[in-house]
């Protein structure tokens, strides 16, 4: 029985929609320079090297947040 939650990572990526950013998280240990990808969320994004400012500018998804949260709740 595995005790940890899933790791995931987080990372600013453009809405597909509007192209405002927001930190996303996604499952796994790090960004592995994949030009798209699912967030926790559901969203598939295109992914890129983000700017440092993307990283102070860009909301944390709260989605993304609810949902990992509810998960590390359902694991404890």
């Amino acid at each position: 029985m595995n005790l940890e939650p899933a790791r995931h990572y987080w990372l600013p990526t453009p809405n597909p929609g509007s192209g405002a950013l927001a930190r996303h998280a996604f499952r796994g240990r790090r960004w592995e320079r994949q030009s798209s990808d699912t967030t926790v969320c559901g969203v598939e994004v295109a992914m890129a090297t983000p700017a440092d400012l993307d990283w102070v500018t860009a909301p944390t998804c709260a989605e993304c947040n609810r949902t990992l949260i509810s998960e590390l709740n359902a694991h404890t």
